[in-house]
């Protein structure tokens, strides 16, 4: 086997192709699969000193999401209903909750349509939803073992239910994967 001539030169190619090849495949694809454009296109092209300016239609902009605020529990109102035929089972995830630091909510209570195939945890649109959004997310993912909990804006159809409290920030709606996962004791 013969030896590898490693100089400077042939190195810095070597990275440098390495950490292209990193950059292509960490931003060179979008949330589709397909191969996203990188580089000014015809239209754009500018030669050195010069400002880009505006690019052809085919060219969008896309903002980068803003991430979710600090989770909160401390003040977080939440109400957990029973999706299920499971008795107890929303009395035993509200006490869990108060264990770690939620304030007591409104009475555990069953939802008027049930069974339920999927736990989803609902948060309160409008001016504080990118908050709610992040307490709902983080309650789903640290005291929901054992389910992949939906996260979702609070539907209408859901707000008109009547076991719905109106100080409830976050409602908690326990379908039958929770009561698989976690059978009341």
């Amino acid at each position: 086997m013969g030896r590898v001539n490693l100089s400077p030169g042939r190195l810095a190619v070597l990275v440098a192709l390495v950490v292209g090849g990193v950059a292509v495949l960490v931003n060179g694809f979008g949330d589709d699969g397909a191969a996203v454009a990188s580089g000014p296109s015809d239209a754009a092209q500018t030669t050195p000193g010069e400002t880009p300016g505006p690019t052809d239609a085919t060219t969008t902009a896309t903002s980068p999401t803003p991430p979710l605020p600090t989770p909160e529990v401390d003040g977080v109102v939440v109400q957990v209903l029973n999706g299920t035929d499971a008795t107890g089972l929303a009395g035993q995830v509200a006490s869990l909750l108060e264990k770690k630091g939620y304030p007591e909510g409104p009475v555990p209570g069953d939802l008027q349509n049930k069974p339920i195939p999927d736990t989803t945890v609902y948060f309160r649109p409008g001016d504080d939803a990118s908050q709610s959004r992040a307490n709902a997310a983080n309650l789903a993912e640290r005291y929901l073992k054992g389910v992949d909990a939906l996260v979702k804006p609070l539907a209408a159809a859901l707000d008109g239910e009547t076991a719905v409290d109106a100080d409830a920030q976050i409602v908690v709606v326990l379908g039958e994967d929770y009561a698989a996962a976690h059978p009341v004791s």
